[in-house]
Formats: C-alpha cells, sequence, structure tokens
C-alpha cells in the first residue's frame, strides 16, 4: 500500500522478522537494546508512544504520530538499528526483516482499546506464558501499571570500536547512553487521570489473565513459561508459521471502514495520475497531501568523444 496518513494519527506499527525465525530471542541485553533504540527514536522524531510489546519473531507499537514522513524515519531508525543489534547479538549477518514496516490506522476509541488488548494478550494468547507481566521481552505492560517509564541503553558502537582499535578495553556501558521510554495515555483514555488510566489497564490485564486460564483449560495446555522463551533456538519459527493479509484500518465501525477505503481509493487514483506526470517530466506536479513522491529516475548525459 501507499503509505499515506494525516498530521496527528492514531496507527499500529509493526513488522516480522525473515521467515518468522525468533531473531529477537528475549534477553535482558537485548531488551535493555531495544528500550534504548526505541527511547531514541522516540525522542529524535517526537512520536508519541502508548504501547510496545516485541516478541521473538515481530514487533507491535501503538503510536500517535506527526505526520507520515515522520513515521518513516522512525521506523527506518528503529528497524535499522535493531537489525544491527539482532545480527550483533547473534554472530551473524543478512537480513532480519521479512518487508517493511505496516501503519494501520486505528479510527474509533472501541477498536483502539481492542489493539491494547491485543498487543498486551501477547505471550499469553500463544500459550508461551500464563500472564501478560511474565512476557520476558520488551514490553509496556509494567510501565503501564506503575506509571515508571521503561528504561533502555542506546550503544555508541563506533565510538566502541575506535578504541578497540586502539587497544583501549572498553566495558559494556563505557559508551551507552541510558533512554527511557515515555508511554503517553492512548487518546481514549487521555480524559481520565492517571489512576484512572493505571486501573483500566490492571482491570485489562486481569481479563487477559482470565481469558487464557480459560483457553489453557479448554486446550489442556501449560504455559511454557518464560525460561522456555529464553531457550529458543533464534533460526527456528513457529510450525504453524502463516502470512496473513493486514486489514485496511482498524475499526468497529462499518461506515467508518467504508468511508476509510473510499478515501485512500481516491488518494491512490490521485496520486497514480500525478505520478504519471511527474515521471514524464513534469516536476512542478502537486501530489496529494500527507505522501512521498516518486523518486526521480536516474540521469545519465551522454558524452560524445572524439576519436584519436
Amino acid at each position: 500500500m501507499l503509505r499515506h496518513h494525516a498530521p496527528d494519527t492514531t496507527v499500529e506499527i509493526t513488522t516480522r522478522t525473515v521467515r518468522g525465525e525468533y531473531l529477537l530471542r528475549p534477553s535482558e541485553e537485548l531488551n535493555e537494546i531495544i528500550l534504548g533504540i526505541l527511547g531514541r527514536a522516540q525522542l529524535m522524531y517526537g512520536i508519541w508512544l502508548h504501547l510496545f510489546v516485541f516478541m521473538s519473531n515481530h514487533y507491535h507499537l501503538i503510536a500517535t504520530i506527526p505526520d507520515a514522513k515522520v513515521l518513516a524515519d522512525f521506523a527506518c531508525y528503529l528497524n535499522g538499528n535493531l537489525a544491527r543489534e539482532a545480527n550483533r547479538q547473534l554472530g551473524r549477518e543478512g537480513p532480519v526483516w521479512s518487508r517493511r514496516y505496516r501503519s494501520i490506522e486505528i479510527l474509533d476509541d472501541v477498536a483502539m482499546v481492542d489493539r491494547a488488548h491485543y498487543l498486551t494478550s501477547h505471550g499469553c494468547k500463544e500459550g508461551l506464558v500464563g500472564r501478560p507481566i511474565d512476557w520476558p521481552g520488551a514490553t509496556s505492560v509494567q510501565a503501564l501499571l506503575t506509571g515508571e517509564p521503561a528504561r533502555g541503553f542506546w550503544f555508541d558502537r563506533a565510538e566502541e570500536s575506535y578504541h578497540r582499535n586502539l587497544g583501549r578495553t572498553v566495558g559494556r556501558y563505557d559508551f551507552a547512553t541510558s533512554y527511557d521510554v515515555q508511554l503517553s495515555p492512548l487518546p481514549c483514555w487521555d480524559h481520565l487521570t492517571e489512576a484512572e488510566r493505571v486501573d483500566r489497564v490492571a482491570a485489562l490485564v486481569a481479563q487477559i489473565e482470565e481469558e487464557t486460564r480459560v483457553q489453557n483449560l479448554a486446550d489442556e495446555r501449560t504455559p511454557h513459561g518464560p525460561a522456555a522463551v529464553l531457550a529458543q533456538d533464534p533460526y527456528s519459527h513457529p510450525e504453524n508459521f502463516e502470512k496473513r493479509p493486514a486489514p485496511p484500518c482498524h475499526t468497529a465501525v462499518y461506515s467508518l471502514r467504508e468511508a476509510f477505503i473510499t478515501t485512500y481509493y481516491a488518494f491512490v487514483d490521485a496520486y497514480t495520475e500525478a505520478s504519471a506526470q511527474f515521471r514524464s517530466g513534469h516536476l512542478d506536479t502537486e501530489f496529494p497531501a500527507d505522501c512521498f513522491p516518486p523518486p526521480l529516475p536516474f540521469y545519465k548525459p551522454v558524452t560524445s568523444f572524439a576519436p584519436s
């Protein structure tokens, strides 16, 4: 899909590892790296982050974005740095992500709470842990329940390498900067007091724990537990791994969904027409608002050489 978001839109951002492999398998070291990159990216690009969860092979964020360009820059920074650090942890090379990020707009309050429930249930719905708080990876659950920001570290690998090349011993945190991941209230809960928001999160967590208990009884399964998650082979993947098409938007209101689709395809038509004019040489073509014009084609001037 063409990337197109109006300013101050709330979106769910997600992407997955290649082949669904567990390249983001949680560890204490990787968790603080993820939180450091996320906190630094949030500060650099002015993203309002509401919830997040990083699983072994994908992640989800709910955020409000200033505009589509800021979102693209934020996701590029987050995914690029996280891929390098994941490869560093595993001593591997090559791509980490199976595709570019997806950003799906959340159109109404009911859908927003539903997506908050979905993100918070990660780890439980798969039968990996019994409670959201037990997930050993980077997640916003603890911060939302306590009001204390999640803290991580961003590591200046260039400085580390420079000093190692000089023969100096480099400690783990010698060139590290701590960053807090600041969580903003969900827009649908923005009118509540902080205590009321904590109560909403606690009720959500309690609901997920009860749903997990009932599902585990029905399936006659016992959660694997955090230790089993930490012991996963990073190059394995779920047996039932499958790719599903992403919805065009998240909403509980059919009319909002239809209006969104109509507006989006009107944007696609306008963009396609403008793009054709632009590529034919009309560089002053006006594009629809809040989008990325296509890049210019490569140009190589023809040079004639006189025979010697």
